[in-house]
């Protein structure tokens, strides 16, 4: 390559560079679960559907305000009113259900009227409230901590709302709860949540790439002692991951807790293609070549093989096109056109530098080539020596690792993704000890033959349901037509809690139904009940009990209403965002593996055309397969379940693991055709290949290790698996794969 060519070539991409950087600067992060539902999914169509009729199920924040005295506390109550005033005034808030703002009906002969819930200005009738309340278990775990040491506020804001709506939503609420500044605070809900989620992922972009910089900067010292080893490789990948920035932005792509870790997979993996070019260009000139001649050896041979590895890598991202979740489908294409991109960088970048940069002062009799011989030739003696213990060693590991697979489990939580420790997760936790947790329930319930939900046969089978989703479910404070029929009940009664329960007789129901009719309660009703009284929801909140055990919870509900209600009555469906979720990480995890099946069949096709070989094409994808299953048993032994983030380590770690697979059989097979002897070639390709996979797989641990630092469970398995694969598939490549090279390609 000319000079002036490399100078048009560095120009171009510099200015490119440029170009991307400017797009990539206006990036957004965005972070909303509905993104993670299935795309077209009847379940979800359901779901749409549903949430239009009534509402959407978590457009709410749950605020609980404690006193260590307890609650029932005139002062305490009072500053508890003003605030429950003040939210009811802040923008974007629908409405606002607080124990000191509720009433409770009663109808007599006088007609109907309302009751405060608590007489938070009068002493002597609040002991009254006090004693009342504490003897109903109405308003325990809701409005009411089981303690009666704080009470729950619920702030229902606009459906659906923006992200920059529901900053200001939070920014305004937080600054209302400073103001009182209450003595026990915990608040928890869709737009904490969403916010907690977005700050964290700013801080980790930048955390990642700033512990990646310094250990990869580390490593590229250890290994080429010099500067020029150091800044030639990450100027060829900070061009990559600009491009690919720049492309995000351009495409309309926002950055979202799966593509905040696209620049640090990009960063490691690309870096993997500059090492393996330099170190080659290296040892072209340590052998005496010039700089022209060294360039044109590495990039003919190293080349090639860096560019069946991009491939091959770009493959196992592409898989993850086959799961219908968005951020999952654009964090493959968007992951594999950076691989892509990257190895067009290096490509153009590297020798355009290498011509123009001066040759590089080379020792002929570097310690650290020593050292790497030494080590090498000691490593391949004991191979040869083993080569029968290998094969059993790696057996034996095998058959225990498939035994650690059977018992991984597929389980999934809301906010599992946060360490114990995160305030977020403490305020979550505060919800499930104390009152009914703030996982959303829901349940639809559809008469049949254009039935009333309000009939009293179909009022009592609801009864029967409400009792078991409260008894056996373990759900909470739940709204539903039933309750509204034993409020009013209570409320004939003069508000007394025993008569919280559906009339024991059909007349003493009708009679109950005629006077509700007077009141004309179709707007307080019109969000859990269609206005062809042919529909109602079931809503309320439960603890984060996990996928697996909703599942479970949800097959002994079917059995429950199969065998105890009418089903010539009514039918039901579960439905909410907390099912699609569960139901979106059962869907990934099982089809990951049918991704890993794709992705083994699409790379051995690949090495199988590369190297005109079937049994090249097998014995490619035995090294890779085995550290796959090393770690998926150690994952079974430990208890990490199969979720959303970790169903995607095994589809990652495999694409880039493969990668050292194909430069060591490249290399083998330019030595082979060179007419020497097996154990020559071999021997040749483990201390001249064995190097650059150790040293790339060593930048490879360290960028995927700073991993390990996020505050983000999903992040942290990703870090910690991905890389302990990538360790064992590179011991694995230097030990188990030459023994099979040399029992394939030994002569009779």
């Amino acid at each position: 390559m000319s000079k002036r060519i490399s100078i048009i070539i560095i120009s171009a991409l510099f200015l490119l560079t440029g170009i991307a950087g400017f797009m990539s600067s206006k990036l957004e992060f965005d972070y909303d679960f509905e993104h993670f539902f299935p795309q077209d999914d009847p379940d979800l169509d359901y779901f749409l559907e549903y949430r239009n009729t009534f509402e959407n199920d978590n457009d709410f924040t749950l605020i609980s305000i404690g006193n260590k005295q307890g609650i029932f506390d005139t002062t305490f109550l009072q500053k508890a009113h003003q605030f429950t005033k003040e939210l009811e005034e802040l923008k974007h808030v629908e409405r606002v259900i607080s124990a000191t703002t509720i009433k409770t009906p009663i109808l007599n002969s006088f007609g109907f009227i309302e009751v405060p819930l608590l007489h938070i200005n009068n002493l002597e009738k609040l002991k009254q409230d006090s004693i009342r309340i504490s003897a109903s278990d109405e308003f325990t775990k809701t409005l009411f901590s089981s303690d009666f040491k704080s009470i729950c506020i619920v702030v229902h804001n606009s459906q659906i709302i923006s992200k920059e709506a529901s900053d200001e939503l939070l920014d305004n609420l937080e600054l209302t709860l400073n103001n009182y500044n209450f003595k026990e605070v915990h608040y928890a809900g869709k737009i904490r949540g969403q916010k907690t989620y977005l700050t964290k992922m700013r801080f980790e972009l930048i955390l990642f790439l700033s512990i990646s910089l310094l250990l990869i900067v580390t490593f590229l010292y250890l290994s080429f002692r010099s500067l020029y080893g150091i800044i030639v490789p990450l100027l060829t990948v900070f061009i990559a991951i600009t491009g690919v920035l720049g492309i995000m932005q351009i495409t309309g792509k926002s950055l979202d807790v799966m593509s905040t870790l696209l620049p640090t997979i990009l960063f490691v993996v690309g870096m993997s293609d500059a090492v393996h070019i330099l170190n080659r260009y290296i040892e072209e000139l340590r052998s005496g070549k010039d700089k022209q001649n060294a360039i044109k050896v590495t990039f003919k041979e190293v080349g090639l093989a860096t560019f069946f590895t991009s491939i091959t890598t770009a493959v196992g991202f592409f898989t993850l096109m086959m799961v219908p979740i968005k951020p999952m489908q654009d964090f493959g294409i968007y992951s594999a056109i950076g691989v892509l991109l990257a190895f067009v960088i290096a490509i153009l970048f590297l020798p355009a530098t290498l011509t123009l940069l001066p040759k590089p002062k080379i020792s002929t009799k570097s310690t650290a080539k020593v050292f790497w011989n030494t080590f090498l030739s000691k490593s391949f003696i004991y191979m040869i020596r083993n080569q029968r213990k290998i094969v059993i060693g790696y057996a034996a590991v095998l058959i225990i690792s498939i035994i650690g697979i059977f018992q991984l489990q597929i389980d999934y939580k809301l906010l599992e993704d946060l360490s114990e420790d995160n305030p977020l997760q403490q305020d979550f936790r505060f919800f499930e000890n104390n009152y009914s947790g703030i996982r959303p329930f829901e349940m639809a319930i559809t008469t049949k033959n254009s039935s009333n939900i309000f009939n009293y046969e179909t009022m009592l089978e609801l009864e029967k349901i409400e009792k078991y989703l409260y008894s056996n479910y373990e759900a909470g404070f739940i709204l539903s037509p039933v309750a509204v029929i034993k409020s009013m009940n209570k409320a004939t009664h003069s508000g007394s809690s025993s008569y919280y329960k559906i009339p024991e007789s059909k007349s003493k129901y009708n009679a109950l139904r005629k006077k509700m009719k007077r009141l004309n309660l179709k707007t307080k009703l019109k969000s859990i009940v269609t206005p062809d009284n042919l529909t109602c929801r079931f809503t309320g909140k439960m603890d984060d009990v996990g996928s697996m055990k909703a599942k479970q919870i949800n097959t002994e509900f079917e059995q429950f209403f199969q065998n105890e209600i009418n089903t010539q009555l009514i039918d039901y469906k579960m439905t909410g965002t907390a099912l699609l979720i569960d139901k979106n990480n059962e869907f990934l995890a099982k089809n990951m593996i049918i991704g890993l099946a794709i992705a083994f069949l699409l790379i051995a096709l690949l090495i199988g055309l590369i190297f005109k070989s079937v049994k090249m094409a097998l014995l490619s994808i035995i090294p890779n397969v085995i550290p796959l299953a090393i770690i998926g048993g150690i994952m079974g032994f430990l208890g990490t379940t199969i979720n959303m983030s970790s169903s995607i380590i095994f589809t990652i770690a495999f694409g880039i693991a493969v990668d050292d697979t194909i430069h060591f059989l490249s290399k083998f097979k330019i030595e082979s055709a060179r007419g020497k002897s097996l154990i020559y070639s071999l021997k040749r390709t483990y201390i001249s290949t064995g190097k650059a996979i150790i040293l790339t797989t060593l930048i490879l641990c360290g960028g995927f290790i700073s991993l390990v630092f996020s505050d983000f469970k999903s992040t942290f398995l990703i870090g910690t698996y991905v890389g302990l694969i990538l360790f064992v598939a590179v011991i694995t490549d230097l030990l188990l794969l030459p023994v099979l090279l040399l029992n394939i390609k030994r002569k009779k």
